[in-house]
């Protein structure tokens, strides 16, 4: 009777399965600059463009998300979550360029004094309208392009500018460090699917992670099976679906947790790089798979 339950809940999710992954990532370093205010601290927990020349408003956001787990990736999307809470004029329009930027720097470092350096070249046009005045407004700006030359290493990450255009009045939108946290800014990146091209079965096994996750330079995966099974294996993945590491595991346990190391080395003993990485569980008839993220 048991063997008949146990046969009766595997359950076949697909032919060939998916995996796709969008990760939320929030800025490691944000704010603005102000060199024609150089006795005004700028509010940390804004970040304001403008370019104005009768009202002497020339402020630039500088913005920074780490991305270095990701690289070498390309992203099928990028989308830049921004929430303005003030606009002027009252049209709520400021046409911006992204730019990005050249030096290295951090919030705590730069001198909100003066202007970042920017590559001219890497560039990227976007108009916030909306509402204008003191009105609640989110943004949700497709940045892709502009990501995906970070990722493939056409520049290297050092963050971007959004700076008004000539003759654009404020848009002020809240930074990492304002206190509720669904209008602070954010970056969703979501990587292309990956086909694995085998069945996804889940029966006989009652469950499977991996501590600590994300991780440096090893994790532990667990597993655990609900009846004896004579070879088990365990299958890395990377982004590209291409397999870097695998384990064999011969008559495991169905009353303890069984666990595996891996150092984070492909099956060369090389070190891989940061990203994204599924592990897959093969037993005699059933298949599963989670994912976990290596940072170096």
């Amino acid at each position: 009777m048991k063997k008949l339950v146990m046969i009766l809940s595997i359950l076949v999710i697909s032919a060939s399965i998916m995996i796709a992954d969008t990760v939320i990532i929030v800025p490691c370093d944000d704010m603005y600059t102000d060199p024609d205010h150089p006795g005004t601290n700028p509010t940390i927990t804004e970040l304001w463009t403008a370019d104005f020349n009768p009202s002497g408003h020339f402020e630039r956001i500088m913005i920074k998300f780490d991305i270095s787990p990701y690289i070498g990736q390309t992203a099928d999307s990028a989308i830049l979550h921004l929430t303005r809470f003030y606009s002027c004029p009252s049209g709520g329009t400021t046409a911006s360029t992204f730019y990005a930027i050249t030096e290295e720097w951090t919030e705590e470092t730069w001198d909100h004094t003066v202007h970042i350096q920017y590559d001219p070249s890497a560039s990227m046009p976007y108009v916030f309208s909306g509402n204008g005045g003191n009105t609640i407004v989110q943004f949700e700006v497709d940045i892709t392009d502009f990501i995906n030359t970070f990722l493939e290493g056409s520049f290297e990450n050092n963050g971007f500018i959004i700076k008004a255009n000539p003759n654009q009045k404020f848009s002020k939108f809240y930074s990492k460090e304002y206190s509720n946290t669904n209008y602070r800014p954010s970056l969703a990146i979501t990587f292309p699917d990956i086909d694995v091209d085998e069945q996804e079965i889940t029966g006989n096994i009652e469950f499977l992670r991996n501590y600590p996750n994300p991780f440096n330079p090893e994790t532990t995966i667990s597993f655990l099976t609900t009846e004896n099974t004579e070879n088990t294996e365990i299958l890395i993945y990377n982004l590209k679906g291409q397999i870097v590491k695998t384990f064999l595991i011969h008559n495991p346990s169905s009353i303890i947790p069984n666990q595996i190391i891996w150092n984070g080395r492909d099956e060369s003993n090389n070190p891989v790089t940061s990203g994204i990485y599924f592990y897959r569980i093969k037993t005699d008839n059933s298949i599963r798979t989670n994912k976990m993220l290596l940072l170096r």
